[in-house]
């Protein structure tokens, strides 16, 4: 994505080859794919156990609002093709090969509100990733050659923003809650390289992709102030841009262990930690070509929240 976005893949002008080193990074892949099997499952049982358990109605405020700060460190995994259709000449790059797989600090605050059993929250993310490579073939871009052994290099800025309501479909011990919402994407990429005659060559783009968004929650409450969360959530695009059809997938799901440290008055301090996976697939389709794009978020974070709450309690029926 990020390569492909700065200097224009989807226009089919830039060819990139890496070599092949898919036997270097065969085990690394399948732990990847072992522990992410792991996690999804581990939300499958949580879910499950939360929806069948036989839980007491327990009194709770018939209000809430609040906010929290989280941090995350998080790892881009994945890579980027692509073919051109008037020869079939194709490209296939791994972030890992090219130091794009880095892990980087990100930062997210969300501010939000329950009224008995319905919830909204609005959410903002943003995180940058830098990396680069070195051409192995020359380029056309816009008119300008850039000769093979030119090296591109920048940063990608992600950001996510999200609005949703939740309906608590049990809340009792336990909770269980459906989601929707939309969500708003936007990819900024700003990469330079120099052309054949030594000058500096700004290559970059600024998508924005709006999306519905879909989500399942569930908490485990094994007391009044430590508890298990996990949510799972997805979101499709289609649409046209600048000539060309894009169809972008995404998915996140994130598990966590949540303790309220500090209650003053109606004031309640929560502290949480936990590991977060968030997937995105991405078509580019034009008459010159077509481009592929996996990008793959995952890694942990902890989060703080403040809530004040109506003195007046309420019970679920």
């Amino acid at each position: 994505m990020i390569l492909a976005h700065s200097i224009r893949v989807n226009d089919m002008e830039i060819i990139v080859r890496t070599r092949d080193l898919k036997e270097k990074y065969a085990v690394v892949g399948l732990v990847n794919t072992c522990f992410s099997s792991l996690m999804k499952n581990g939300l499958v049982i949580l879910l499950l156990f939360i929806s069948t358990t036989l839980t007491a109605q327990v009194e709770r405020p018939k209000w809430e609002i609040g906010g929290g700060a989280r941090i995350n460190y998080m790892g881009l995994g994945g890579g980027i093709s692509g073919t051109r259709n008037s020869d079939g000449y194709s490209f296939d790059i791994n972030y890992k090969d090219i130091g794009m797989d880095n892990y980087t600090t990100s930062y997210s605050v969300a501010i939000g509100g329950r009224y008995k059993k319905f919830f909204l929250e609005f959410g903002a993310s943003r995180g940058s990733y830098t990396g680069g490579f070195t051409l192995t073939t020359d380029v056309v871009k816009d008119n300008t050659q850039l000769d093979s052994g030119a090296v591109v290099s920048g940063s990608l800025d992600l950001s996510l923003y999200a609005l949703s309501t939740i309906f608590g479909l049990i809340q009792e011990k336990h909770d269980l809650g459906l989601g929707i919402g939309v969500l708003l994407l936007n990819m900024a990429s700003n990469y330079t390289t120099k052309d054949v005659n030594g000058a500096e060559v700004k290559l970059g783009g600024d998508e924005w992709f709006p999306m519905p968004f879909l989500a399942v929650m569930g908490r485990l409450n094994f007391s009044d102030r430590f508890r298990i969360v996990g949510s799972v959530g997805g979101a499709y695009y289609k649409g046209e841009k600048d000539g060309a059809t894009f169809k972008v997938l995404y998915y996140t799901y994130d598990i966590n262990a949540a303790y309220e440290f500090l209650q003053a008055g109606r004031m309640t301090y929560t502290v949480d930690v936990g590991y977060r996976n968030l997937f995105m697939d991405m078509d580019i389709s034009k008459d010159i070509g077509v481009y592929h794009e996996k990008d793959i978020y995952s890694g942990p974070y902890a989060t703080i929240r403040i809530l004040f709450s109506s003195a007046e309690l309420w019970k679920s029926e």
